[in-house]
Formats: C-alpha cells, sequence, structure tokens
C-alpha cells in the first residue's frame, strides 16, 4: 500500500533564483547542515553537568577497553542510559584526538545526517522544494544548539527521524518499481539504533507510525513486521541489552525500575512533576525552540479548532506529521520527569509543518526564503558568542586553574559528598571520583573515604565545599593524614593530602 503523493502550490519564486535552484539540490543542503554544525563545535569547553558526565564514561571506556558495561568510574556502574553516545564521543576522540572537537563531533555529524534525511523525507512529502524542510530544521534554535551540546537528543533524532524515513520511503515510493521491505528494513534499522541510543523514548515515533498506518483505508500494517526488518530491530536495538545483562546480572531490571517506571509515574527524578509541570516546560520549548520560524504557524490556526471533519480533510502527509509531533507530546505531557531536550526529536517534524505551510503560501514563500541565509549566518555568530562566555561550568578553565594552582600532576580527582565536576578528568586525563565521607546507603557514591585512602591510586587531588572542609580535615587527620590546602576555585577548596611522617602527597 502506498499514499497519493501531495503537490503543493508551485512557489512563486523565478525558475532562476539561485536560492531555489540550491534548496532542491541535496549536496547544498548538506554542506550547509554540516558548516552549521561544525562551525564553532570545539571553541568552548566542555559544561557541566552533562557533557562532563557523558564524556567521563566515554573516556572510562577507551581507558579501560570495555566499551559493553558503561562507568563514570572504574568502582562505578553507570547504566543510566544505553551506549550509543559514549560509543560516539569515543570514536570521535580516538579518530580526532583528545580535544572538545572530538567530543562534540558526533553531534555536529548527526545534527548534519539528520537535515539530509529531511531532504530524503522532503523529495516525497515536500516535492516542490524538498531541501525547505532541511533548510528550516538546520536554522531552527533548538536543533542548532543541541548540536553544540553533548546530549543523547542530537543522536537520538538522527535514529527516530532514520526510522520515520524508512517508514515514507515505504509508503511514498518515488517510482512506479517499487519494494517496500528494504525500506521497512531500513525502519527498524532507525527505531533500533534509537532504543540503544536512549532506551523506550526512542520508540515513541514508531508508535505514531504504527497508529497512523493502523488509521489507514486498506491498511497493510502487517507489511511493517517483515521478519527481516524485525530481525534487524533485535540486533540493533537489543543485542547490548541482551550482553549487558548477562554481564552485569540485575541490572535490567534496575532500567526497568530506575530509567523507566520511575521517570513516567514518579517523582523520583525531581524534573517538574507537578501537574503542570508539561506545560511549564514544553510551551516555552516550542515557543522559544522554533524560532525563528514558528509565526509561519499562524495560518495553521486560523480556520478554527480542530474537529474531526477538519482532521478527515487532512492530506496522509499531514495527518502522519501530526501523529509524529502529537502522540510522543502527549506522552511527555504525562510522563512525570520533563526536560526540554525530549522534545528535540519532534522537531524533524515540525520542519515539515513549517515547509508545507510556506509552500501552501507562495506569495510569501519569496520573503521567508530570503531570510534562509541571515538566519544561518546569525545562528554561526551565536555560537561563537558562546565560546566566550565565563562561567563555572567551564571545566576547561576550572583545570586550567587546577593546574595553575596545584603543586602536583594528579593521578585521581576526588570530589568529597559532592557530584564530581567529570569534565575535569577530561582535561587533567584522570578519572574523577566521588566519595563520602563517612559511611552512606546512598548507592551514587562511588565508596567511602576509609576505603579510599587504602587504594594506591597515585597523588590525588581532593575536593571539598568551604563550609565542609574542616570537618573533612578532622575526619583525614584522624585516618592519618593532613590535609594542605591549595586554593579555593569555582566554589571548591582544592586541597592534598600526606600521610603522617610523609612529605609526599597522597
Amino acid at each position: 500500500m502506498s499514499f497519493p503523493v501531495h503537490r503543493p502550490i508551485p512557489p512563486a519564486v523565478p525558475e532562476r533564483s539561485l536560492l531555489l535552484r540550491l534548496l532542491r539540490s541535496f549536496w547544498p543542503i548538506l554542506a550547509l547542515a554540516l558548516l552549521l554544525g561544525f562551525a564553532f563545535q570545539g571553541s568552548r569547553g566542555l559544561w557541566e553537568p552533562d557533557e562532563g558526565r557523558y564524556t567521563q564514561v566515554a573516556m572510562e571506556m577507551l581507558r579501560s577497553g570495555d566499551f559493553i558495561t558503561p562507568r563514570r568510574h572504574h568502582h562505578h556502574l553507570h547504566p543510566t542510559k544505553p551506549p550509543m553516545t559514549y560509543w560516539a564521543i569515543a570514536a570521535g576522540v580516538s579518530v580526532i584526538g583528545h580535544s572538545e572537537w572530538a567530543v562534540r563531533a558526533p553531534h555536529a555529524l548527526a545534527f548534519a545526517l539528520t537535515v539530509g534525511l529531511l531532504f530524503g523525507i522532503g523529495r516525497r512529502l515536500t516535492p516542490a522544494l524538498p531541501g525547505l524542510p532541511a533548510a528550516i530544521h538546520a536554522t531552527t534554535l533548538l536543533p542548532f544548539l543541541a548540536a553544540n551540546l553533548v546530549t543523547t537528543d542530537t543522536l537520538l533524532t538522527l535514529m527516530t527521524t532514520l526510522g520515520v524515513f524508512g517508514y515514507v520511503g515505504a509508503r511514498w515510493p518515488l517510482s512506479t518499481v517499487h519494494r517496500v521491505w528494504p525500506w521497512v528494513v531500513l525502519m527498524w534499522a532507525g527505531f533500533g539504533l534509537a532504543f540503544v541510543t536512549k532506551g523506550p523514548p526512542g520508540l515513541l515515533p514508531l508508535l505514531a507510525i504504527l497508529v497512523f498506518d493502523a488509521s489507514r483505508a486498506q491498511c497493510r500494517t502487517r507489511q511493517l513486521f517483515d521478519p527481516r526488518g524485525l530481525l534487524v530491530f533485535v540486533l540493533l536495538g537489543l543485542g547490548w541489552y541482551l550482553l549487558v545483562a548477562l554481564r552485569n546480572p540485575g541490572l535490567i531490571g534496575y532500567l526497568l525500575r530506575e530509567e523507566v517506571v520511575a521517570r513516567v509515574a514518579s517523582s523520583e527524578h525531581d524534573r517538574f512533576p507537578q501537574w503542570w509541570g508539561g506545560f511549564y516546560v514544553y510551551a516555552p520549548t516550542l515557543l522559544l525552540g522554533a524560532l525563528p520560524w514558528l509565526p509561519g504557524l499562524a495560518s495553521r490556526w486560523r480556520d478554527g479548532p480542530w474537529t474531526r471533519a477538519r482532521w478527515s480533510a487532512l492530506t496522509p502527509e499531514a495527518k502522519l506529521l501530526a501523529c509524529w509531533i502529537g502522540l510522543p507530546l502527549l506522552v511527555f505531557l504525562f510522563a512525570r520527569s520533563r526536560l526540554p531536550l525530549y522534545l528535540l526529536p519532534l522537531f524533524p517534524a515540525l520542519a515539515l509543518v513549517l515547509a508545507r505551510s510556506w509552500l501552501d503560501q507562495p506569495h510569501r514563500l519569496a520573503r521567508r526564503l530570503a531570510w534562509l541565509p541571515a538566519t544561518a549566518l546569525l545562528l554561526v555568530l551565536v555560537k561563537a558568542g558562546a565560546a566566550q562566555l565565563h562561567n563555572d561550568k567551564d571545566m576547561r578553565a576550572f583545570a586550567a586553574e587546577i593546574v595553575r594552582v596545584v603543586p602536583f600532576a594528579p593521578g585521581e580527582v576526588v570530589f568529597i559528598d559532592e557530584v564530581p565536576r567529570y569534565g575535569l578528568g577530561f582535561y587533567l586525563g584522570v578519572e574523577t571520583e566521588w566519595i563520602g565521607m563517612a559511611p552512606s546507603a546512598d548507592p551514587r557514591y562511588d565508596q567511602v573515604l576509609s576505603d579510599e585512602f587504602k587504594e594506591s591510586e597515585g597523588q590525588r587531588l581532593y575536593l571539598v565545599r568551604p563550609q565542609r572542609y574542616a570537618a573533612f580535615a578532622s575526619t583525614a587527620l584522624a585516618l592519618g593524614h593532613h590535609a594542605q590546602r591549595f586554593g579555593e576555585s569555582h566554589g571548591y577548596v582544592l586541597f592534598g593530602l600526606r600521610r603522617d611522617a610523609d612529605q609526599r602527597f597522597d
């Protein structure tokens, strides 16, 4: 089964327009995306907390050679996310070298490839200007900024868009000679990779696809469950889960309990769990994140509220996009863990909606297209400006201060009763550890102070909040270690420890 392609009104732009020709060509669009993604990508230091933590786990994989079990320290598993993001960072550092460029390169590449996939989807859903949704997505604020952050979301957006591309290729063929199953395999490959990038949230667009496809007259949704596609999904999406469970019994139970149930049904993660939290987080995300193009959607709501008759009048393409945006957004509103970047995988669909809206208003199209180059330039300048910001989250500056004031090169950085600034480990080339001053039931600690002193890990740099320094110095002294203070920086006291009658830092 295939759907008829909606042919938008031909744009009222002269055929000789350079911009129009560029929007009909794949390579200029991909070049724009690569330029936007990689421009100033490594000019900024790693910011805490997310960039440092993801990078720490990736570097631990490179140090240990274990690419199956994520660890933030060799003492401590870090199973809060599947490994795709860690693998990508580790690959970037292995290929490019030890730099911020290497850490963020996979996200720039994922951003560019998502734009390329939108061109492919645009050939089927906006054939008059196939590059228009791709160009809109590349110059939309949230996708652009997210590509400069080390999180799972830009990679997840690539994988889910790949899955949708496979589905669109199956249902909107470009030629009469068309086989459905290769596209279905591609769809399942995309969602398998999405599942090993962020787990169940990566399957929300698949849910939207299945609901949409099953709602079509003479539906053949069973085509989508081709055994070849399901096998690919199992290998790509479930293979890692099987391996990590065999190595770490009980880990799958933890993932289901803490990373699925707790995020959906409890306030455990304290991410705006109140009933109004979804509106508080996601309304500004959509309003600001879709700038500068959001006003182009205004005409979509001028015809009055949505009704069953209005829904029935929509084309199949419009219904698919509505499901792609609406069903995941509904899940995010009800889930009790909410962050702005959760919506990022919906922005390719939003770009397609915007592109179709522009094409349905040809009298405004030329003026809107003229803003694309200016917006691209402005976004690059924004990224360049962000690299000049100075704040306590920048671990490159913090590491430089440590090198200046600490009289030795630490073999490990140890944070006392405080979530570590993991990015320091990247710049200092060491592990970063989180220890408790006293025995605690908190499972987040790597270990307690008394056990830390029993290990031989070279000269260690300790960091503690100023109000806790005196208590720590007393505890360390009782265990036979004298604290020597080097100074304060970024809200921490920096110090080392010496053993009794021993002038060497421990």
